[in-house]
């Protein structure tokens, strides 16, 4: 059986960490899911990224996150790629702006799409 997917080789996706158009991290705190833009700094294979001190509510050391990088507005545009990992603090970057608390994300699942790939691939069930 064929079907259609937008899924592509996260190493597809790699321009997007290298100039992030677009990034921001979910995860779960006491008062429900928090959504926070974030500055994302991909270094060394490591995500690196930074929330403003004064964030109301911010991930717990270790907690599990997912972090999205994505770009486009139309249909066919519409690329992106999506980590799901646990954070933990690290030391701000060389050159970092102050007054940012810096995590590293570690990946335990990785998912890039990209809407302008569409195509039919078989079923492998």
């Amino acid at each position: 059986m064929k079907q259609v997917t937008r899924n592509i080789d996260p190493g597809c996706a790699r321009n997007l960490l290298e100039r992030v158009p677009r990034a921001c991290i979910t995860f779960a705190s006491d008062h429900g899911p928090q959504a926070q833009p974030i500055v994302l700094v991909w270094h060394d294979g490591r995500y690196l990224a930074d929330i403003p001190e004064d964030a109301d509510r911010r991930p717990g050391s270790d907690q599990e996150v997912v972090l999205l990088v994505d770009e486009g507005i139309y249909f066919f545009d519409l690329r992106a790629i999506y980590i799901r990992g646990r954070v933990n603090p690290v030391e701000a970057p060389r050159d970092a702006p102050g007054g940012r608390t810096w995590f590293e994300v570690v990946p335990s699942k990785t998912v890039a799409w990209d809407y302008g790939a569409l195509r039919e691939v078989s079923d492998e069930h």
